[in-house]
């Protein structure tokens, strides 16, 4: 599945219609969220989304003026809701702290969406809506589109319409085999550090960190003027749309770059790619309040590692790429030459480790040898070469010299 975006311009008549629909959908909602928890307050159970859709023709009896809003939309919301509380409950195993799904308030304009059907796409840049008929902008041929959902949002004062569209991956016929495996260790100064079964390194910047402090400072400078304008005046709300614009520019520019890098990785002809299965939100929740462990919480907060992962994922999905998490418990802590323990713990201000009397390597990099070891051995029956260490500390020299690194490919 593909989302595409193209820009809606409505007429007043037509936002006007938009906002009622917006409301009405927050009417429902909120409905079906009172009927699901009635039914765990007196069952101890919710209903599925089959249920819900089920009392949808009765309910549209009580309250006509959901009648306004497709059929499909609907019984999306409704799955949507659904969806909600199964998320919920797997994981209130893990944090007690998550909190069910609430009510939606009638102030702002939430996303609609239409699924399977509800549009139509007509000459002249004309696209209808739920019988309203949009004027749209877009430098793609729309009609050509195996389109199977659109939403309907409205950002920074623009609405915008996302249409979903089923692109089919096509698999290469051929007897060509990719027969090289890449193992990353993600981590804060650099985003990832990886090595693959040939003994050649690549590594990650973390350039999404740099851009986070950059606009950081900025956002920082904006807000201490804010402060001191008098709340509702001109000058305050300039300043708000000043902080809005620069919150914009942030974000475009952090998924802009893991953008570039992930596809980068995903053009570099391995058919699988490891990853540590690394927990971000268990290690941003980590007890403690002083400055080392506040200052941790806000490198993973800044590095944007799962979002880094989700653009990967779905790329390496197109591209037939297997990418694979694996438990990375320990692989900091083991010596990638030994297989044992290190004498000393590593922290994480030790950036270098020393394997032997002679041999001095990045830590991020000893992690990342670990984990490929790791993956090689749960899958003996896999036709990739294994990583021969002997012959990459040969064949870099790194035997002969101390705190001598192994040259490395930049993302």
């Amino acid at each position: 599945m593909k989302t595409y975006q193209i820009r809606l311009y409505p007429t007043k008549n037509q936002i006007d219609e938009l906002n009622e629909l917006s409301f009405t959908r927050s009417e429902i909602w909120n409905e079906l969220l009172d009927i699901q928890q009635k039914s765990y307050e007196n069952n101890k159970s919710i209903y599925n989304k089959f249920d819900l859709n089920n009392m949808l023709p009765k309910l549209k009896e009580k309250y006509p003026t959901w009648k306004k809003l497709n059929s499909k939309s609907i019984q999306t919301i409704s799955t949507e809701l659904f969806g909600s509380y199964r998320s919920f409950f797997n994981l209130i195993k893990k944090d007690k702290n998550t909190r069910p799904p609430k009510k939606i308030e009638f102030n702002d304009y939430h996303t609609i969406t239409w699924n399977q059907s509800g549009w139509i796409i007509k000459e002249n840049n004309i696209i209808i809506i739920n019988k309203i008929s949009f004027r749209y902008k877009s430098n793609l041929d729309i009609k050509n589109l195996n389109i199977k959902e659109i939403r309907v949002k409205h950002v920074r004062n623009k609405w915008l319409c996302d249409l979903i569209v089923n692109d089919e991956i096509k698999y290469k016929n051929d007897l060509n085999i990719k027969t090289n495996v890449l193992a990353f260790d993600l981590g804060l100064s650099k985003l990832a550090t990886g090595i693959d079964n040939k003994g050649n390194q690549i590594v990650v910047e973390n350039k999404s960190k740099k851009i986070n402090k950059y606009f950081q400072k900025q956002i920082g400078k904006v807000q201490e003027k804010r402060s001191k304008t008098k709340k509702g005046s001109k000058r305050n709300k300039k300043l708000r749309k000043d902080l809005n614009k620069l919150y914009h520019r942030k974000n475009e520019q952090i998924k802009q770059t893991l953008h570039i890098q992930s596809k980068k990785l995903a053009n570099m002809n391995y058919n699988t790619i490891i990853v540590g299965d690394l927990s971000v939100k268990k290690l941003m929740e980590k007890e403690g309040t002083n400055k080392k462990k506040k200052g941790i919480r806000k490198s993973f907060h800044q590095s944007n590692i799962n979002m880094f992962l989700q653009f990967l994922s779905y790329k390496c999905q197109s591209k037939n790429i297997n990418l694979t998490k694996i438990d990375e418990k320990w692989t900091s802590q083991l010596n990638c030459l030994t297989g044992k323990l290190f004498d000393k713990k590593i922290e994480l201000n030790n950036r270098k480790v020393k394997l032997s009397n002679e041999i001095t390597i990045d830590r991020d990099l000893n992690s990342a040898i670990n984990i490929i070891k790791r993956w090689f051995e749960n899958h003996f029956a896999s036709m990739n070469e294994p990583l021969d260490l002997t012959n990459v500390l040969e064949k870099y020299n790194l035997s002969n010299e101390t705190h001598k690194s192994l040259p490395f490919m930049v993302i």
